[in-house]
C-alpha cells in the first residue's frame, strides 16, 4: 500500500471520528440546552360579563382597545333594577313598622302579665285571710258563741277565695304564654334587608368596569343588544404579565427546572432577545394512543406505529419586562433554555 493511500485512509478516519465527536457534542448540547422554534406567546384572559341581564344601552369600548383597571366598559339598562330596589326599600320600611308594632304589643302583653301576677298575689292574700277566719270561727261556732250562719258564710268566702285564686293563676299563666317575642318580626326584617342588599348589588352590576389592564378582543355586539346574566360580551387579554409556551420533548425535560433562565424571541422582531425564567412545566397532556372513557373500558386502537415519537410537554416561561409592541397573544416565539443572549 502506497504512502498516499495510507494518508488518504488516515484522513478519512480522522474526518469520520471528528464527525462522530461533533455529532455527540451537538446531541448532548441540545439535550442540556434545548431550543424550541415553535413556541407561542401567551397571556392571561378575563371573559368580561355581568352577573345580571338586560338591554345594553351604552358601550364605551371597541375592538383591540387598551383599557385600564377601573375604566368604564359598558352599561346595562338600570331602570328595572332601580324599581326593584325601591320595592325592596318599601318592604324594609314595612317590616320595620311591623317590628315596632310588635314591640308595642309585647310591652302591653308584658304589662298584662305583671297585672295578672299582682292579681294572683291578691287572691292568695284573700284566700289566706279567709282560711284564718274559718280557723278562728270554727271553735266559736262549735260552742255556739256565734251563729252557725256566720261560720257558714266564712266557709263560703273561703271557697270563693280558692276559686278566685285558681282563676287568677290560670289568667297569669295565659298572660305569660301570650307574651311571646318579636323574633319572627326581626327575622322578617333581616330577610327583607338581605333582599335589599342583593338587589342593590345587582343594580351596581349593571355598570361594568375593567377588572384589570388589558386589550379588548372578540367584541361582536353593539348597543341595543339584550344580554342574559353572565353572558360574555368580550375577552380581555391582560398585559401585565406575558409568557411564552414551548413544547419540549420528554427527553429534554430532565435538563429543565423551574427558575432556569430562558431567551425568547418574538417572530414580530427576531432580532430582539427577551429575558425570561421557567415558571412551570406541564404535568400531563392528552394522549391519542389510549383514550379512557368514564365508566367504560379503555379504548386502545388496533393500529400501532412502528416509529415512536417522543411526547412533548408544555413549558411556560415568564417574560421579564418585554416590549409591548412585541407582545401578541398566540404569536410565534423561539425559546432557548439556559442559553442565548438573555442568559449570557
Amino acid at each position: 500500500m502506497s504512502g498516499r493511500k495510507r494518508l488518504g485512509i488516515l484522513i478519512a478516519v480522522l474526518c469520520m471520528s471528528a464527525a462522530i465527536v461533533a455529532s455527540i457534542f451537538v446531541s448532548r448540547h441540545d439535550d442540556a440546552y434545548p431550543t424550541s422554534d415553535s413556541g407561542a406567546l401567551d397571556a392571561e384572559l378575563i371573559h368580561v360579563a355581568s352577573v345580571v341581564g338586560g338591554r345594553l344601552i351604552e358601550l364605551r369600548v371597541h375592538e383591540n382597545q387598551h383599557v385600564r383597571k377601573g375604566d368604564f366598559l359598558y352599561q346595562i339598562d338600570p331602570e328595572p333594577y332601580k324599581l326593584t330596589v325601591q320595592q325592596a326599600e318599601a318592604n324594609v320600611a314595612l317590616m320595620k313598622a311591623d317590628l315596632a308594632n310588635q314591640k308595642r304589643f309585647l310591652a302591653v302583653r308584658v304589662a298584662q302579665a305583671e297585672t295578672a301576677k299582682g292579681q294572683v298575689a291578691r287572691a292568695e292574700s284573700n284566700r289566706d285571710l279567709a282560711n284564718r277566719t274559718i280557723t278562728r270561727l270554727a271553735p266559736l261556732a262549735n260552742q255556739s258563741y256565734i251563729p252557725k250562719q256566720q261560720y257558714d258564710q266564712a266557709r263560703v268566702l273561703g271557697n270563693d277565695a280558692d276559686i278566685s285564686l285558681t282563676q287568677a293563676r290560670e289568667q297569669a299563666k295565659a298572660a305569660d304564654t301570650a307574651i311571646g317575642d318579636v323574633a319572627g318580626a326581626e327575622a322578617a326584617l333581616a330577610a327583607s334587608e338581605a333582599t335589599l342588599a342583593r338587589v342593590k348589588y345587582e343594580l351596581r352590576q349593571t355598570r361594568v368596569v375593567a377588572p384589570a389592564d388589558g386589550y379588548v378582543t372578540s367584541l361582536r355586539v353593539q348597543s341595543g343588544e339584550v344580554l342574559i346574566p353572565s353572558q360574555v360580551l368580550f375577552t380581555l387579554v391582560l398585559d401585565d404579565e406575558w409568557y411564552a409556551i414551548a413544547n419540549l420533548r420528554e427527553t429534554n425535560l430532565s435538563s429543565i427546572k423551574i427558575g432556569d433562565c430562558a431567551t425568547v424571541y418574538s417572530m414580530i422582531d427576531r432580532s430582539t432577545p427577551i429575558p425570561g425564567t421557567v415558571s412551570s412545566i406541564g404535568w400531563g397532556v392528552l394522549s391519542g394512543d389510549s383514550l379512557g372513557v368514564g365508566r367504560s373500558l379503555p379504548f386502545v386502537p388496533r393500529q400501532m406505529d412502528w416509529v415512536h415519537v417522543a411526547q412533548r410537554f408544555p413549558v411556560r416561561v415568564h417574560l421579564k419586562a418585554p416590549q409591548p409592541l412585541l407582545m401578541r397573544m398566540g404569536a410565534t416565539a423561539v425559546v432557548e433554555f439556559r442559553h442565548g443572549a438573555a442568559c449570557d
